[in-house]
């Protein structure tokens, strides 16, 4: 396991967490949230980098709502499992925001560490740390029928 990851995410290394990819530093948490996997998803301005036109380009989380809210995420209650349902979680520090993981169907929440790997963690919080702060909001949206 990389050990950075303990270093900088103490809860997390003590819950436990899986490696699930290489390192790729193609896409970030924000594009991993919303199943990206080849850009860089963030309000900076410049080549290679990519923000959605009806969001704000700010480092604030009202942006970062306004990101997952465009195709259809509305924050809800809590991170418990719902059928039909996908589900992210916004993490911020202060008023800026830091992180966002999906969660997966199993329950278990999936998330992009910057340029590095993808890991499984047990629950949103498993994050909260210094460096990535802590959970904003949960967002959900209603899945496709296929």
């Amino acid at each position: 396991m990389p050990t950075w990851i303990d270093r900088q995410l103490p809860r997390l290394a003590s819950e436990g967490y899986l490696v699930t990819s290489e390192p790729d530093a193609c896409y970030n948490c924000i594009a991993y949230a919303v199943c990206e996997t080849h850009r860089w998803w963030t309000y900076i301005t410049g080549e290679g980098y990519y923000w959605p036109e009806y969001a704000s380009r700010t480092p604030f989380i009202a942006s970062l709502v306004e990101v997952f809210a465009g195709p259809g995420f509305a924050i809800c209650p809590d991170a418990g499992v719902e059928d039909g349902c996908e589900k992210v979680a916004l993490y911020r520090i202060g008023d800026r925001w830091t992180h966002a993981a999906r969660q997966l169907p199993n329950g278990m929440w999936s998330s992009k560490m910057g340029p590095d790997e993808d890991i499984s963690h047990a629950t949103p919080e498993s994050l909260d740390a210094e460096s990535y702060g802590s959970v904003r909001c949960i967002m959900r949206r209603r899945l496709r029928p296929d």
